[in-house]
Formats: structure tokens, C-alpha cells, sequence
């Protein structure tokens, strides 16, 4: 469960981007998956600070730093570029360039998509060591600095996701956007941040042979609760379906 809700917010929230001079511009954001799709927006401020608002988080990114806000429980948390290239190399994708061919990254082609040429990009990656390398295709807008499509194949059961903006709207940003909210206080997980016992640690702890002691075993209505939120993130996965 918990790299799920990590490989999620890596797969949809982190940018690829390069040059200090790109358009600033907000859009919607959709992704195509085997349980169905999920809407969501995406703010460019430049290559260094985006955000975006996907699945009942929002995500700032402030290269080096990613803060990944929940409404639901006025919370953050803040974790680093460094820390999630460890699962997936996009989120070290700030110079494209230098990425698309340290990944070995094929231009295959151009194509026009929403109105932006794009060239396209294609070839095999890993998100982890223990995993078989994924094909990936990217359409790169050079105007944008940001990829407005997509294609990833994921082994099974995820499938093929798919990513996509629409509503391209180039603008001025209000520097707002990109702070954290007053109000919100600081998580020590991403459990905490969401609202759920911390079971990776659970999990952890069994896994490596210990017994869950009574502190760290989610009592029964923990459970429950958790149970109803990941419910609840379903059914905003699958609105759009």
C-alpha cells in the first residue's frame, strides 16, 4: 500500500523540466489507468517550482524539496528530489536533456497536441532494481518545457497509464499558489499526512521477522478508518470513469 501511494504521487506530480526560461502556464491534467481515470490540475511556475492537485493532495515542488499537502487532515509532508529518484528516475528529470539520454531515450518522431509540437521520445526504463525495465513515450513540447503527454506500461495489474494535459492556459502564476496554506502542520509520514496508521512500518517490522508490538498494531477502528480512506481515494480515481 505504501509504495502504491508513493509510486502514485511519482508517477503523476513530479515534472520533467529543464530551462530556466520556459512558459509559465496552468492545465488540466489526466491520467488513464486499468481502475480508471483520474482529473487533476498542474501549475508551471518555472522548471524549479510547480504544483499540482491530483487525488485529494496537492504536491509543491520547490526543487530540491517536495511538499505533499492533505486537505483532509491539514497536513504535510516533506520529503526531497533525492529520496524519491530512489523509486523513479523522472523526479531527477530536471535537465530533460541530460535525462532522455542517461535513460537512452529514442526521438521517434514530432506530433501537434493541443496545439504544441511535440517531439517524441521512447524507450525503456526502471522505476526499481527488482522490477523489468518499462516502456515509456514522452511528447515534449520545447515551448511548454514540459511533456504533454505520456505512455507508460507498468507490469501487472496496473497496465498502461497514460497522462495527458488539456486546457493549456500560458500565464502569469500568483506566487500563492506555490506556498504552503496557514493552517497546515507538519507530518512525520505520509501516513500520518493522510490520515492512516503508518503500516509500512508495520509491515516492515513483520517483514524483517519482529512481532508487532501493541503501539505499533493499528487498533480496530484505525483500521476502519483507514479502510474508508482508501475507499475514498478510490472513488476519485474512478469519477471520471
Amino acid at each position: 500500500m505504501k509504495k502504491f501511494i508513493q509510486a502514485s504521487i511519482i508517477l503523476f506530480t513530479v515534472a520533467l523540466t529543464t530551462s530556466p526560461f520556459a512558459t509559465e502556464f496552468s492545465a488540466d491534467m489526466i491520467s488513464q489507468m486499468a481502475t480508471g481515470n483520474i482529473a487533476g490540475k498542474i501549475y508551471f511556475k518555472n522548471p524549479d517550482v510547480t504544483r499540482s492537485e491530483m487525488m485529494g493532495m496537492i504536491s509543491i515542488t520547490k526543487r530540491p524539496i517536495v511538499y505533499q499537502l492533505f486537505a483532509s487532515t491539514k497536513k504535510y509532508f516533506v520529503s526531497s528530489i533525492d529520496e524519491l529518484k530512489d523509486k523513479n528516475p523522472i523526479a531527477d528529470a530536471g535537465d530533460f536533456a541530460s535525462w532522455i539520454k542517461q535513460n537512452n531515450m529514442k526521438n521517434t518522431g514530432k506530433e501537434s497536441m493541443s496545439g504544441y509540437k511535440c517531439q517524441i521520445y521512447e524507450g525503456e526504463y526502471r522505476t526499481e532494481q527488482s522490477q523489468p525495465p518499462m516502456h515509456m513515450k514522452i511528447w515534449y513540447s520545447k515551448k511548454l518545457n514540459y511533456p504533454i503527454k505520456t505512455e507508460m506500461t507498468l507490469p501487472p495489474p496496473m497496465g498502461k497509464v497514460t497522462s495527458y494535459l488539456e486546457n493549456i492556459k500560458p500565464g502569469k502564476l500568483p506566487q500563492s499558489l506555490f506556498v504552503i496554506p496557514g493552517g497546515y502542520t507538519k507530518a512525520a509520514s505520509m501516513e500520518e499526512a493522510m490520515g492512516m496508521p503508518d503500516m509500512g512500518a508495520l509491515m516492515d517490522n513483520i517483514t524483517t521477522g519482529g512481532a508487532p508490538s501493541e503501539e505499533k498494531m493499528p487498533s480496530k477502528e484505525e483500521m476502519g478508518e483507514m479502510m474508508e480512506k482508501m475507499k475514498e481515494m478510490m472513488k476519485q480515481m474512478q469519477q471520471n470513469n
